[in-house]
């Protein structure tokens, strides 16, 4: 028995003596068969020689996501443990509806409507999404690029054997927790989200990627630390103020590679003016088809005036609902536009951004009805969508 192994039963034993696990007088059923399970678990690692070795960026995403690891994995043991099989089926379960609710209406609407004039780029630009990964890939599966931004931090994510048992059950909990929103309504809730990630040991927005990474069915290749210099360089490590990932993902059953980004970062005029970094690097990728969905109504302020312009210069596209780019900003001497939908206005909470000229838009333009919901409208029939094409 190595160092690893004498650490890992110190390790048990300090969890099996733990008032969770023991009271002073009695121990019920379901503790006797948790401790039963948390050996099992250890000891099959020992025994294996698992502890010596770390699991691939794959299968510690296939194991938050619920998902089987490969055999032979050193997580493989762990998803014998009753609660991780009990995160499996609440998450395949949450998946497969919102598969048949939302993702295989949205892939037939956008190989009808999205995917003939979105072509020309290969870039997805996604900024106020978090890390809404899911629905990026859902509607733009064929590109090769994806940037993602939110406020949310970036936390490496430790090696999940040094992790204590009870803690990587803490962690499944809260990606439960975390997940319900945009698996029910399309959307995250930036400030249930902050105080989720920060409750965890898996800490930041990572544990949330890889999910929908392996949800997505793509494997993790390389999983970098980076940081942006203020001319939108990369760094590697966190070793400047805007901290990021890089992913690269492989599709198993095509071999085709995907670039993932993800910065936590400011966009307000205010922090940009001090630090363009994010700014400098999306004007490095040429044209993108971005993607705004439930981004708060920011660029309808004057306080995000300047990555609304970036965003009206570097886009080949944009696709939107009414709490992204303001529609006066989509002229029709640039811009061609389809919606989609209805317009019924902003939620109760955003009711002060209500658009005039995109309900005129909607009243003149018999829109196609939708099968899914978007944005903060949850169902189909209220929500709105806006595609701008720019002109040539």
């Amino acid at each position: 028995m190595g160092p690893t192994d004498v650490w890992l039963f110190r390790d048990l034993r300090l969890a099996i003596c733990h008032q969770s696990f023991i009271c002073s007088t009695v121990m019920n059923y379901w503790k006797r068969i948790r401790i039963i399970s948390l050996i099992a678990v250890f000891a099959a690692n020992v025994a294996s020689g698992q502890t010596s070795r770390l699991a691939s960026a794959t299968d510690v995403a296939r194991y938050l996501a619920g998902m089987p690891v490969s055999q032979g994995s050193p997580l493989e043991a762990l998803t014998r443990d009753p609660q991780w099989i009990a995160h499996s089926s609440a998450m395949n379960n949450s998946f497969t509806a919102l598969d048949q609710r939302q993702i295989n209406n949205i892939r037939i609407w956008r190989a009808e409507a999205l995917a003939p004039v979105t072509q020309s780029s290969r870039v997805c630009l996604y900024l106020f999404g978090g890390p809404d990964f899911l629905y990026a890939n859902a509607f733009f599966p064929d590109a090769s690029t994806y940037v993602l931004q939110g406020l949310e931090p970036v936390e490496s994510i430790p090696d999940l054997l040094t992790v204590p048992v009870l803690s990587l059950d803490s962690t499944l909990q809260n990606i439960e927790i975390s997940l319900n929103p945009v698996l029910n309504y399309s959307y995250f809730e930036t400030k249930d989200m902050r105080a989720d990630f920060s409750r965890s040991q898996l800490k930041g927005v990572l544990p949330i990627i890889f999910v929908f990474v392996a949800r997505s069915g793509l494997d993790i290749a390389k999983l970098d630390y980076i940081s942006l210099e203020p001319n939108g360089g990369i760094i590697n490590g966190f070793r400047g103020s805007v901290r990021g990932a890089r992913f690269v993902l492989v599709d198993p059953t095509t071999g085709a590679q995907k670039t993932l980004y993800y910065f936590s970062s400011d966009l307000s005029d205010g922090f940009l003016k001090g630090n363009p970094a994010v700014l400098r690097f999306c004007e490095r990728l040429g044209p993108t088809n971005s993607f705004l969905k439930a981004a708060s109504y920011l660029m309808h302020q004057n306080a995000f005036n300047t990555v609304r312009s970036m965003l009206l210069q570097v886009s080949a596209s944009i696709l939107e609902d009414d709490s992204g780019i303001p529609i006066r900003y989509l002229t029709t001497d640039r811009w061609t536009l389809r919606v989609f939908g209805a317009y019924p206005g902003p939620i109760d909470l955003f009711k002060n951004y209500y658009q005039p000229e995109l309900r005129n838009y909607y009243a003149t333009s018999n829109p196609k009805p939708l099968t899914f919901g978007f944005g903060y409208q949850i169902s189909p029939r209220t929500s709105t969508l806006i595609f701008a094409v720019r002109k040539r």
